[in-house]
């Protein structure tokens, strides 16, 4: 004895086509429906405003330059930190018109943009804070509070660093000034004793501390003026590079971001149409049972 084998179903499009043809009132209706609730959704959604501040972190460098890893060069972390109950709380305060920690939490948007080389993919070291709030001033404001708040937390580490580059430089910058003054004395001298009167002997007798004096200054302004531009282009690269600082401040944004109602009543119309093509089908099939 063989098992029945199951009946082999093969698609109708005519039937279904005609089901449509038939029920068209349906999905009609409910494409209707939808655009009607999506227009219904949007009059009752609260009008928003976003506003965007953008904060370049930093990147954290060693001694001769190069890029390392540290908590500036970290969008993760500083994602992280923007996010936390004390900024928040931090933020809400400075902000005030009602603004609350809770509100900043669920209206805070915090990413950081990708750079694409080569089909690969990294993090660049800005962090992008958009704050959506039904005030287009507290908006503004609490985004720019944010992005403070963060500056105020990762930017102590290159403050030190830059205040210290900026004494070692003014430092070399006087010792060389004081190497270069004392050669200059000795060459003075040396040039006296020259044009003086006196033996060879007796000039080359004066003249030899002199040239020591020279000398040594040469070779220490030589040295300073080596360290000097390695000071200067370490506080370069810190001003421009590990320094964070604020890209952009938030502006007051001059036109709501939501509620879209184009976007709702298109989604209503496509969800409408979905069920309006189920809805049409399991009426047909009903009919036709009927029948």
């Amino acid at each position: 004895m063989t098992a029945d084998k199951p009946a082999r179903r093969d698609v109708d499009v005519a039937s279904y086509l005609g089901a449509l043809t038939r029920q068209w009132w349906v999905v009609v209706a409910c494409i209707v429906v939808g655009v009607l609730a999506g227009v219904v959704l949007t009059l009752l959604q609260p009008t928003t405003y976003d506003a965007t501040a953008s904060v370049y972190i930093g990147q954290t460098t060693d001694a001769n330059g190069n890029p390392m890893a540290g908590l500036n060069s970290n969008a993760k972390a500083a994602i992280q930190l923007v996010s936390s109950q004390t900024v928040l709380n931090e933020a809400a305060e400075q902000t005030g018109d009602g603004m609350t920690a809770a509100l900043l939490r669920t209206g805070t948007t915090v990413e950081t943009p990708s750079s694409t080389i080569r089909t690969t993919s990294s993090v660049v070291n800005i962090v992008v804070i958009t704050v959506r709030d039904e005030s287009a001033e507290r908006a503004a404001a609490a985004a720019n509070a944010l992005a403070d708040a963060l500056l105020t937390r990762i930017g102590d580490a290159p403050k030190v660093r830059l205040e210290v580059l900026e004494r070692q430089v003014t430092s070399l910058g006087t010792q060389l000034d004081a190497a270069r003054k004392r050669g200059a004395r000795a060459d003075a001298a040396l040039a006296a004793i020259a044009s003086g009167d006196g033996s060879a002997a007796a000039k080359a007798a004066a003249a030899a501390p002199y040239v020591a004096v020279a000398q040594a200054a040469a070779t220490e302004a030589e040295s300073l003026t080596s360290s000097l531009q390695k000071a200067e282009l370490m506080l370069l690269t810190t001003k421009n590079v590990e320094l964070p600082r604020i890209l952009h401040e938030a502006a007051v944004p001059d036109s709501p971001s939501g509620p879209d109602m184009q976007l709702n009543v298109a989604a209503g119309a496509l969800a409408g149409l979905v069920v309006g093509i189920v809805a049409a089908f399991v009426r047909q099939r009903r009919v036709s049972r009927a029948v």
